[in-house]
């Protein structure tokens, strides 16, 4: 019987070790220089799919189309499982104007993988070429189910494929169902002054159609609308997004007694913890009895006091009323509420408030709204400290009630 030596083994030995070392090599260099991987181990996937995407950013030769095909097809012998390749290879051929290969060979991948990327996205092409709305929308709910990181590039095309008729309606219908997808989805169309329109529209009607609309959707679109100077869109979102217990304290001042949550959304308020001061008002625990807002001051200074709304007034004339309460309030740098231009820094009202104790006082000042130079406005409670001096402390408590501006001659 023929014996194989010990120096054969040992050649042997060496071979697969150095085989093994090649291929622990190339996958280790296989996205930093794919090429290279490629080279050490021509049947490295990772690697031929590394050069394909990086080489597809780019147009590519026929030659090295041909290349990529052929690598993709001799990989798929020992990877006939493998969906990404059978992307790739469409890829190619798409590229090579070989559309019956290349339409093989993305069916074959989604046959493999229904949500493979690059495949799914010549699906949906192919789709939207067809008309075929129905199964428009089911791709793009696969795609965007499986690969939520192409929410923010799919934004725009799916504002500009489904902007009306039978598309835009079962787009309605389908983000009515609460996708996972959908609150990302309309945070990245707020976020594009092209498509911060569009997004209003979706939210008006998902409400319109007694769809349940969420606070951060909605304060996403209306801040969205403001930052692209849509005022009027955005006033109208905020008041066709209001459930009918919301409309009801819907006025030029919404919510005046504090009686709601707080939906977030500029046009509602926005009270945020402050040093030294404690807030309390029943919007802060959904259910509680009673109206008003009381500040308990914690004897320190008070700066950049944040409670606030944004107000949609248009040009006139106004009087801003409110009633307070004091218990031995010391305000060493004043509180005033005040309406104010946003964007400018134009004050049209102030309305400071008064130290020591007293009961229910009713206060007001007029102002105006002048003609085409403000369309929004924020109406703010604020101190006029510049600093955090502990010389300036604030003590006792307030109480403030039935907040509203009304329209006079």
């Amino acid at each position: 019987m023929y014996r194989i030596g010990p120096w054969i083994l040992s050649l042997l030995a060496f071979v697969a070790i150095s085989a093994v070392s090649l291929i622990g090599f190339s996958h280790h260099v296989e996205h930093d220089n794919p090429v290279l991987a490629l080279e050490l181990f021509p049947l490295n996937v990772e690697a031929l799919l590394d050069v394909g995407s990086r080489q597809f950013v780019e147009p590519v030769a026929g030659d090295g189309l041909a290349g990529i095909a052929k690598q993709a097809q001799l990989m798929l012998s020992f990877n006939p499982g493998d969906a990404r390749l059978y992307s790739l290879l469409g890829e190619a051929e798409r590229r090579r104007s070989r559309q019956d290969d290349a339409r093989a060979a993305f069916n074959r991948s989604l046959a493999l993988t229904k949500t493979e990327l690059h495949a799914l996205h010549w699906a949906l092409a192919q789709t939207q070429e067809a008309g075929d709305s129905r199964s428009l929308v089911d791709q793009m709910d696969a795609l965007l189910r499986r690969w939520p990181d192409e929410i923010r590039a799919s934004a725009p095309a799916i504002a500009m494929s489904f902007a009306a008729g039978e598309r835009y309606d079962m787009l309605v219908q389908r983000l009515s169902v609460m996708p996972p997808w959908r609150s990302t989805l309309i945070s990245k169309l707020a976020g594009n002054q092209a498509t911060a329109v569009f997004a209003a529209q979706l939210l008006q009607d998902l409400a319109a159609n007694a769809s349940a609309v969420r606070p951060g959707e909605i304060s996403n679109v209306v801040n969205g609308l403001l930052n692209a100077g849509k005022f009027e869109e955005a006033y109208r979102t905020f008041i066709l997004t209001l459930s009918s217990k919301q409309l009801e304290v819907l006025g030029n001042v919404y919510d005046g007694r504090f009686t709601l949550p707080s939906t977030g959304t500029p046009f509602d308020w926005q009270i945020r913890d402050h040093p030294g001061v404690m807030f309390s008002y029943p919007g802060l625990h959904p259910g509680a009895p009673g109206h008003g807002m009381t500040l308990e001051f914690q004897q320190a200074p008070v700066r950049d006091l944040q409670v606030r709304q944004y107000l949609h007034l248009p040009a006139g004339n106004y009087a801003l009323s409110l009633h307070a309460t004091a218990s031995a309030a010391v305000l060493p740098k004043g509180l005033l509420w005040s309406v104010r231009c946003v964007g400018s820094n134009a004050v049209f009202a102030e309305l400071p408030i008064d130290q020591g104790s007293y009961p229910d006082h009713e206060l007001s000042v007029d102002f105006s709204v002048p003609p085409n130079r403000c369309p929004i406005q924020m109406l703010r409670l604020s101190t006029k400290a510049v600093t955090n001096s502990w010389n300036d402390r604030y003590h006792g408590s307030l109480r403030f009630d039935a907040i509203k501006i009304v329209t006079r001659p």
